[in-house]
């Protein structure tokens, strides 16, 4: 129980699910949901090792109770529901949602599951830009029957606005998108942290399959030693071990990328703008429907 809320616990191999959830389909498909998305996390990019514990994981039937669990899970009034609009978040390896629509709520728990699993399983952790990219990198997927298949391309709602800001002139240049979280975005009050999400979504992909594959290896062999906790000697070697733990500590900045893969950050950003300039070409949308890359 939830108050007079009836619940649920279900108990999958990776994860506890504590649920308020009216919806029998929502209730039924997301143990396998998470599970999948598990295991795309693990996959997608390269290698990644599996939490070593279960992953707490709160589905609220609706936002007062989302609200609520909230107060009672950070022992205060104020935390991070004050600066969500809708869906949900994840904090110190719980999940925490609450129903917006079937395919909303299941594209929400995998974009915050991501955040879930490198909270509890990276040693080092990722420049936020990267983070929220990966994280939105994981939530494409479509429906064979009751079965998600996660498809990376397969999301509208970031392509729609990458080429709308796009056309509109108003992409966040390179340079500032490395630098900046999408929480001082949201405080301009113009959109600018949605913007935000569509271009490092984007951006992961262009070190997926950019500039013929270039960075592929290096992105993958970074994110493998971030996740074992090797990333901080990367940095050391580089910059020295106190410029590399700040490094770190202020989750910002593109030198990760350009140690593992190999390029200064001057060429790595002109790669990405004409990336942008090429997936957002007439035609492409048709393409990113059926989860396929507007490059072929």
């Amino acid at each position: 129980m939830f108050g007079v809320n009836p619940g649920f616990i279900i108990r999958t191999p990776h994860y506890r699910i504590y649920t308020t959830e009216k919806s029998q389909t929502l209730r039924n498909r997301l143990p396998e949901f998470l599970e999948r998305a598990l295991a795309h996390y693990r996959t997608a990019i390269g290698a990644l090792p599996g939490p070593s514990i279960r992953l707490d994981t709160y589905l609220m039937d609706t936002r007062p109770q989302w609200v609520a669990l909230s107060k009672r899970l950070s022992g205060s009034n104020e935390g991070p529901h004050d600066m969500i609009g809708r869906g949900g978040y994840a904090r110190r390896g719980i999940g925490v949602f609450y129903d917006i629509g079937l395919y909303d709520t299941l594209a929400i728990a995998a974009h915050e599951g991501w955040h879930q699993y490198t909270q509890r399983t990276f040693k080092d952790p990722l420049p936020v830009w990267l983070e929220e990219g990966l994280a939105s990198y994981m939530e494409g997927h479509k429906w064979d029957g009751d079965r998600a298949v996660f498809m990376p391309w397969a999301n509208i709602e970031r392509f729609d606005r990458l080429r709308e800001a796009h056309a509109a002139g108003t992409l966040i240049p390179f340079p500032t998108l490395i630098e900046s979280t999408p929480q001082e975005l949201a405080k301009r009050r113009d959109g600018s942290e949605l913007t935000y999400y569509a271009q490092v979504w984007a951006l992961v992909h262009f070190l997926r399959e950019g500039d013929q594959n270039k960075y592929r290896a290096g992105f993958r062999s970074m994110l493998g030693d971030a996740a074992h906790g090797r990333a901080r000697f990367a940095l050391a070697k580089e910059h020295g071990r106190g410029e590399a733990a700040r490094m770190l500590a202020s989750r910002r900045g593109a030198e990760l990328i350009s140690i593992y893969c190999g390029g200064d950050l001057v060429s790595i950003g002109v790669g990405y703008d004409r990336f942008v300039d090429s997936i957002v070409q007439p035609g492409a949308r048709n393409r990113i429907t059926a989860g396929r890359s507007p490059l072929n």
